[in-house]
């Protein structure tokens, strides 16, 4: 009790009004740090199963699951299916490095703007050195699904679209922006090659903003693959299409979303390749908003950013063979 020590040292030395206020403020710091650590100690994180074919796992229970971080066992205390209204940002990617494959670009947004996904808004931010253009939530679907449409068709609108340096993290930050107080069940949709080199924002206070914020990010990652990036069309990558990805699948990682690379770095696609990758982005696009929310006790309050492993029991792993367990996979600090 460092407050009632202070207290009975003081008493001998201040006045009794200052010593009433020493001994209030004591009790205020004390309130705030047990009122703060049930909040702390409780997350709600989402979280998906997704079989080898990338189909959402149902039923799922906090049975299913063991979970720990260093400092001892996580308790999963409920799993629930995520069914509140979700947004998504789809952020364009139209710098100059995207010129030569901007069917590729268009066509992962494209596919959201035109699919039917229930309870969900979309806004739209196209960038390059700057945002060039933003469609919010207010002028609806409908309204992005046509701007696109006619960014397929017009060469000239495209030709003044397309341009300029890659200002990636900042546009990250405008859609988080644009989210306003954004939840879990809120979304960023990255269509780029995932490099950056004209941002103000670095990529540290992306990444904190980010998973602070809750929101998950998903990637369309345009032109290489993840394993090995390759050649881009008929060149090699500039460093930051070469950083870029790896950035960019581990800002997905922490925030509990996914990448795709729905084209390979091959010049030409034939027909039944665009049948795939049509399936293939519908899938990716469906599991988006098809997710659980899943409440958990730590056994500790964090003083810093924690990795945390979240896995199938013993008894599901032969039954959820090649399944992918989808979550944040990085714990946010307590606040101090």
């Amino acid at each position: 009790m460092p407050c009632l020590t202070s207290w009975l040292i003081l008493s001998h030395y201040v006045p009794y009004r200052i010593l009433l206020c020493v001994l209030a403020l004591c009790f205020f710091f004390v309130a705030r740090a047990f009122a703060q650590e049930p909040t702390c100690l409780h997350r709600t994180l989402p979280l998906s199963v997704e079989d080898a074919e990338g189909h959402p796992l149902q039923r799922l229970t906090p049975v299913d699951f063991q979970a720990k971080i260093r400092e001892g066992p996580v308790r999963i205390l409920s799993i629930v299916p995520d069914d509140r209204p979700h947004r998504i940002v789809i952020l364009l990617d139209a710098s100059e490095s995207m010129a030569t494959k901007w069917g590729r670009v268009l066509a992962p947004a494209s596919a959201l703007a035109e699919s039917r996904l229930p309870d969900t808004e979309l806004a739209l931010l196209i960038f390059g050195s700057k945002i060039y253009e933003q469609v919010g939530f207010s002028e609806g679907q409908k309204t992005i699904a046509e701007r696109l449409r006619h960014l397929g068709t017009d060469t000239k609108d495209v030709e003044k679209m397309v341009h300029g340096r890659t200002a990636l993290y900042d546009a990250l930050l405008a859609g988080l922006q644009l989210l306003g107080t954004p939840t879990s069940a809120d979304i960023l949709y990255l269509v780029s090659h995932g490099g950056d080199n004209a941002s103000r924002a670095q990529f540290d206070e992306v990444s904190r903003r980010l998973t602070s914020s809750n929101v998950r990010l998903f990637v369309s990652l345009v032109g290489g693959d993840l394993g090995e990036i390759t050649g881009v069309g008929y060149r090699s990558p500039t460093p930051e299409e070469a950083k870029g990805p790896r950035d960019m699948r581990g800002l997905v990682r922490k925030t509990g979303g996914k990448m795709i690379v729905p084209f390979t770095s091959r010049l030409h696609v034939q027909p039944n390749e665009m049948e795939r990758i049509s399936a293939a982005l519908s899938i990716f696009h469906h599991n988006m908003i098809h997710s659980y929310r899943m409440e958990v006790e730590l056994p500790v309050p964090l003083a810093k950013e924690r990795n945390w492993e979240l896995k199938a029991v013993d008894q599901n792993r032969e039954r959820w063979k090649d399944a992918t367990i989808i979550y944040p996979e990085k714990l946010e600090p307590c606040k101090p």
